[in-house]
């Protein structure tokens, strides 16, 4: 299948500047450039759409250049607010951009080694591109061939500008020349022809496509992928206050598991197409199967497991499916806790938000207190009184009652609340 037909059957085809690129990139031996903000030290789901479009194209033989912005994280882009963004101090940014870096090294690693997929790419901190050039210079390399006029047209910037209650600053409204030269710099020092991104940057990536041909007199492309959206139409994973990050420390595997375990049915196609490297005939398959009994899940469990394997490993899987089992399987959960070696208790420590404990022995009231099954020992007290509270899937009938070592399965204390609320006290 040729480069343009499998980005069209997977979706990851929205608007193109010129038909010629996909002969180009179908030929190998070309490079691209997708960028990240530095906003915070974790990427999102929502992010990983973006690789995974990338990687697609870096299948073809074609290198990916993944610039994490620093200098262009100093100001922020005003595209979807109402307002500017407080700066972050460069110590950070420089942070925030070393994990990110940390991560997709990880993640493009990972797809290389386990799923047998060779590919190019390198890193790009566009502060190399800036650390040598002051302002005058700038306003001359850049500023000259971008006018007022079609800065303030810009839908972002129009917007702002338009509101009595809201306003633009310099700054922001020069964001998108700092974006330009990062195009221009890299096709200038590493023949980059093509920026690969979201639909709704093409005004941008238009703008920064003017200035090479200004002043190279040279032809650029650009390839925008659809947003993915989910059934608010807020881009997918990546909610205001709510984002799902790649970051293990900020979500967990499980976390991530079940957040795509709950995926709409009408997204099961589509989200397995951009975020898995399986065939489209083999989606087919898992998609026709899925149709068979969609109760059973069995679409949104293979998407699950194929997001956690590509970010966490394989052994995540194994951790994840067997944590879901215990908590929600029919099998005998205290003979599956008996089994568990110390990362998948970690693992299933992890998932419930449990706590670590200390010491010989604990009263029942307490226990479900510090492991946040209750939110007081009068909570615990009432419910306990309810016959509502588990202990190793065991009623508790007994306010009283003290629980030592010895009554832990594989040091561990399984706690549930009614029927679904779970917590692990580990010791």
């Amino acid at each position: 299948m040729d480069l343009r037909q499998e980005r069209e059957n997977r979706g990851l085809i929205y608007q193109f500047s010129d038909e010629k690129l996909f002969d180009l990139y179908n030929k190998w031996g070309q490079s691209f450039y997708i960028w990240f903000d530095p906003s915070a030290d974790s990427l999102q789901i929502g992010n990983m759409f973006s690789v995974m479009a990338a990687v697609h194209l870096m299948k073809y033989g074609n290198k990916c250049y993944f610039l994490v912005w620093w200098a262009t994280g100093m100001i922020w882009d005003p595209s979807g607010r109402s307002e500017e963004r407080n700066f972050l101090s460069e110590e950070q940014l420089r942070h925030n951009q070393n994990c990110i870096y940390n991560q997709l090294t990880s993640f493009l690693d990972n797809i290389k080694q386990n799923y047998n997929i060779d590919f190019n790419y390198e890193m790009v901190n566009n502060y190399d591109f800036f650390k040598w050039m002051d302002y005058l210079q700038f306003l001359r390399e850049v500023g000259k061939y971008v006018t007022i006029n079609y800065m303030i047209n810009k839908e972002s910037v129009k917007k702002r500008i338009e509101d009595p209650d809201q306003s633009i600053s310099y700054a922001e409204m020069s964001y998108m020349l700092i974006q330009g030269y990062d195009f221009f710099s890299l096709f200038s020092k590493y023949g980059v022809k093509l920026q690969l991104w979201w639909s709704d940057q093409r005004w941008n990536v238009t703008t920064w496509m003017d200035l090479i041909s200004k002043k190279l007199w040279e032809t650029s492309y650009c390839l925008t992928i659809p947003l993915i959206t989910d059934a608010t139409w807020a881009k997918y994973g990546k909610s205001a206050g709510n984002a799902v990050w790649v970051d293990k420390n900020k979500n967990s595997p499980y976390f991530v598991y079940q957040f795509f375990l709950n995926s709409d049915d009408s997204l099961v196609e589509k989200l397995l197409k951009v975020f898995s490297l399986k065939s489209l005939k083999e989606i087919d398959e898992i998609v026709k199967k899925h149709e068979q009994d969609p109760a059973s899940r069995y679409g949104q469990k293979e998407l699950a497991s194929w997001v956690v394997e590509v970010l966490f490993g394989k052994k995540a899987v194994q951790e994840v499916e067997k944590i879901t089992q215990i908590l929600f399987g029919s099998e005998d959960k205290i003979n599956l806790i008996k089994w568990l070696d110390q990362e998948e208790i970690l693992a299933l420590k992890d998932a419930t938000g449990g706590t670590k404990l200390e010491g010989n022995e604990r009263k029942i009231l307490d226990l479900c207190t510090q492991s946040w099954l209750t939110e007081s020992n009068w909570e615990a007290k009432k419910m306990i009184q309810a016959w509502a509270i588990f202990c190793n899937e065991e009623k508790v009938d007994d306010i009283q009652k003290i629980l030592t070592k010895s009554d832990s399965i594989n040091w561990i204390f399984l706690l549930r609340k009614g029927k679904k609320v779970f917590k692990v006290a580990q010791i």
